[in-house]
């Protein structure tokens, strides 16, 4: 068994914690689902952020069992997305940040920049985090995902995204698709146009 089952990934820009009510939240709710006890760890008291990274946007990454954590930092660049590749899944679940992503990168495996997953029938989320798609001004994420992502539960709550059943035939019904995170929030330079050049089926 894996020293560290569970981890968070946690974005500081300039020295500053992102969103840590809904990384706390979402820490506390894997404890009570996998450790079946409350958590006795308050992230803002682990992460102390070294001199080195204090600077700029970088990637915090806490790895943890019921008792002991691991922090790391690292300097962080985004990748750019420009295409994906639908991959196909039945009854996939990953609904915590599970350490073990084996059968996840295995999907990833495939061409494309990143894959949408596409679990019974119905779009859910990418490898790296949640989907929004783009419809007449408004934009939506699938009602199927994975992983309720920090980003993901931020927008919801400012209400500035609906969740919607997509099934994938509805796919090419939406004008753009955007990849959001931790460390990827709502940006509009990285939407992606839906066409059969850059989503490929």
């Amino acid at each position: 068994m894996c020293q560290y089952p569970l981890f968070e990934t946690v974005a500081i820009i300039d020295g500053k914690i992102q969103n840590i009510f809904y990384h706390q939240q979402r820490m506390n709710n894997a404890f009570i689902y996998y450790f079946k006890h409350e958590n006795s760890f308050e992230l803002l008291d682990i992460i102390k952020v070294p001199e080195a990274y204090q600077k700029g946007l970088v990637r915090c990454r806490i790895d943890y069992n019921t008792k002991e954590y691991q922090v790391q930092f690292f300097h962080y660049i985004p990748k750019a997305i420009k295409n994906f590749q639908c991959v196909y899944v039945e009854n996939f679940d990953y609904q915590f940040k599970y350490t073990d992503r084996v059968e996840l990168d295995k999907l990833k495996q495939t061409a494309g920049d990143e894959i949408i997953l596409v679990n019974n029938g119905f779009i859910s989320d990418c490898s790296i985090g949640n989907l929004l798609f783009l419809k007449q001004g408004k934009w939506y994420s699938p009602n199927h995902y994975l992983l309720k992502g920090t980003q993901l539960s931020y927008l919801l709550d400012e209400q500035k995204i609906s969740l919607i059943d997509i099934p994938v035939e509805a796919l090419f019904d939406y004008e753009q698709i955007m990849v959001i995170n931790a460390l990827n929030p709502f940006d509009l330079q990285r939407a992606v146009p839906i066409t059969s050049d850059r989503i490929f089926r």
